[in-house]
């Protein structure tokens, strides 16, 4: 985690640098604040201002399923299969570059195997191991057990993990896109709108900014020395 380095933010302000006073000017009285101007606070007319959910009445919310279905629903993810087995179709991994002995011939995905890719995607975020490989390893000494094996092979989630695509993928590779977030704008604008309609944020609201680590090469990343995660992706948040 690099945390010298310059930062390169458009929005990153620096701190401060006061100049030192003369020791005359520190003997004196700080000055008065002046009258503060007249303020009209805003009023609004809403009777809740608390968020509250707005869930369908047949969703358990103790089942996480449930409410993961809620976002990714079968409409979305019949159009991250289809985005993705295209995407393979369009730039299959050439022999070469396949691993010996272990030839990774594309089949086109299904949404089972989708549901198997998203879960052992989220279980990698909650429980951290050395290298993807040991999430398909079985060590009793160690206390783990990683139950998804049953479901889906180290081999093919690698697989779908090379492949997958969220957006409609663009024939000639050598067609950059305009900007780097539109390679997952298709997938954020239909998250945010059943945000929308599945949670009422009501009036305590504020504009903030997240960083996403990320410390590979890509035009758009950002480094703001200040932060926790100092180095990444910058987005724009509305929080609540």
């Amino acid at each position: 985690m690099v945390r010298n380095k310059a930062s390169n933010d458009e929005d990153f302000v620096l701190p401060t640098a006061y100049p030192s006073q003369p020791a005359s000017l520190k003997k004196k009285a700080p000055p008065q604040p002046g009258p503060l101007p007249d303020f009209m606070p805003l009023h609004i007319n809403n009777d809740n201002k608390y968020r509250r959910p707005n869930l369908p009445h047949n969703v358990n919310l103790g089942d996480a399923y449930s409410i993961f279905k809620l976002f990714f629903t079968d409409e979305l993810l019949n159009k991250l299969m289809n985005f993705t087995n295209r995407y393979a179709e369009l730039h299959p991994t050439p022999k070469d570059k396949q691993l010996k002995g272990r030839p990774r011939v594309w089949k086109p995905v299904c949404k089972q195997e989708l549901h198997a890719y998203f879960a052992v995607l989220i279980h990698i975020g909650i429980h951290i191991e050395p290298t993807i490989k040991d999430y398909w390893r079985q060590d009793f000494r160690r206390g783990t057990m990683h139950i998804y094996r049953e479901y889906i092979s180290c081999t093919r989630w690698e697989q779908i993990d090379h492949y997958f695509y969220c957006t409609t993928p663009q024939e000639n590779r050598g067609e950059a896109f305009h900007n780097i977030f539109k390679r997952t704008w298709d997938l954020s604008e239909y998250i945010q709108t059943r945000y929308r309609r599945y949670y009422y944020p009501k009036v305590h609201l504020t504009v903030d900014e997240t960083i996403k680590q990320f410390t590979g090469q890509a035009p758009k990343i950002v480094n703001i020395p200040i932060k926790p995660t100092p180095e990444g992706y910058k987005i724009w948040v509305l929080a609540n």
